[in-house]
């Protein structure tokens, strides 16, 4: 089974319709391997020859952010951007030229662990991002 039938389960078992709409967001969501805008969606859906308004992704995104589908992030205080939630924990190393978005493994769950207990806070979640240049951009301002 193909990934997006996973993800038509996935619809199913919240209750969510799946529609031609849905399936070509995620197919996107699912294609680009990293966060992206409502808008960086709806371009890219627009290149497919997707027809779709943007007030439609909006609206479709924020149903998947609802139920667990997606969550969102704000990378540059501008922006939200969207990602699957596709069940491993993981933060992201953003280009400050580019805004290349890389994902990198947690190495705080034992802190985690440690502050929950010394603390007897219930840690809910957290966040880290990390900005830098990435190697493209490197070679770009070196030449």
């Amino acid at each position: 089974m193909d990934e997006l039938m996973l993800w038509k389960e996935k619809l199913k078992e919240k209750g969510i319709r799946w529609t031609k709409q849905r399936a070509a967001l995620l197919r996107v969501l699912l294609q680009i391997k990293r966060p992206l805008s409502a808008q960086e969606i709806f371009l890219e859906l627009e290149t497919e020859g997707v027809d779709l308004r943007l007030s439609t992704v909006y609206r479709n995104l924020n149903c998947f952010k609802s139920n667990g589908i997606v969550k969102n992030f704000n990378f540059d205080e501008q922006e939200n951007k969207f990602e699957l939630i596709k069940g491993e924990h993981h933060h992201h190393l953003i280009c400050i030229n580019c805004e290349e978005v890389k994902p990198l493994d947690c190495p705080l769950q034992e802190f985690e662990a440690e502050v929950d207990q010394e603390t007897d806070y219930a840690i809910l979640e957290h966040r880290m991002k990390m900005y830098g240049i990435c190697p493209n951009c490197q070679k770009d301002t070196a030449d």
